[in-house]
């Protein structure tokens, strides 16, 4: 039987970070938004009683073992529901990676939602989000299977909301170059913390008050490039632009989508962009994973 899932990247509208804990681990408060950027997994079972967990991907910097994301979900989901079978999961990745939009945690929760349903939902949802936990602070959001949420703790509590995104779309950017997430935490623990102006949303009328997220600082420290990337988008018109995640992919919300593909095209001809283009915002009325 084949399953096929659509795994949508994410951006974070907010993203404070809280106390780091013993761990080695932060909490964290962030509301984070699914775009229509996505990759397609696709899940082939064979029915009997082996554990053989088979990963391919076309992009071959993503790797294929025990260190991908969803060959971690399925031994997880596998160990937890007590079943067993013979998979291959195919990955045709779109998303870019180490980008700060969640590429690896949405292909993580589309597996476990995958296998849960092939399995007729043999794991409630409280239990899948245990289970997503234990993956990646971004994993449950994912799990979840909601377009929008206010997230807390280290990412496994997870609060659906709606914000009215549909007049708008979303330009990202990412410059060519990664930022790995524990690197991030890394350099934020190290970091000499200053009071940084949000962005403002000046179109959503309340419903959101600003745009911000605590990793641009020090990301700028680093990458003085991504600073630049903000203020094209916003001299470009965008209501808002902001680091997604750890980045170093940024964000621009448009209310035009003339002035999103202008900007794009401007952005097309600066030195050291991997990746470029517009997305819509999902939204109740869109399909879910």
């Amino acid at each position: 039987m084949i399953i096929q899932k659509k795994a949508y990247a994410k951006i974070n509208l907010y993203l404070k970070i809280l106390d780091k804990l013993p761990d080695g681990y932060h909490n964290i408060y962030t509301v984070m938004q699914k775009i229509s950027l996505c990759d397609d997994i696709k899940i082939d079972i064979t029915p009997g009683k082996k554990q053989n967990i088979n990963i391919i991907c076309n992009d071959p910097g993503v790797p294929v073992d025990k260190a991908n994301t969803v060959y971690k979900a399925a031994e997880l989901f596998f160990d937890c529901a007590d079943v067993s079978r013979d998979i291959d999961i195919t990955i045709n990745k779109k998303i870019p990676v180490q980008a700060g939009l969640g590429g690896g945690s949405s292909d993580a929760g589309a597996v476990l939602l995958g296998l849960n349903e092939y399995f007729n939902f043999i794991l409630p949802e409280n239990i899948l989000i245990e289970i997503a936990a234990k993956i990646g602070a971004d994993v449950p959001f994912f799990a979840k299977n909601i377009n929008c949420a206010v997230c807390g703790g280290i990412g496994e509590i997870v609060a659906p909301c709606y914000i009215d995104l549909s007049k708008f779309v979303c330009l990202i950017v990412k410059p060519a170059y990664n930022i790995s997430t524990k690197q991030a935490y890394d350099d934020w623990d190290g970091f000499v913390h200053m009071d940084e102006q949000s962005s403002p949303l000046r179109k959503f009328d309340g419903i959101i008050q600003n745009i911000h997220n605590d990793f641009y600082g020090v990301a700028v420290s680093k990458n003085k490039n991504i600073k630049d990337i903000k203020d094209l988008l916003l001299k470009s018109g965008a209501a808002a632009a902001e680091l997604s995640g750890s980045g170093p992919a940024l964000f621009g919300i448009f209310d035009s989508l003339d002035a999103a593909q202008k900007c794009r095209n401007i952005i097309y001809t600066q030195n050291g962009i991997e990746f470029c283009n517009i997305f819509n915002f999902c939204v109740d009325n869109n399909p879910k994973i």
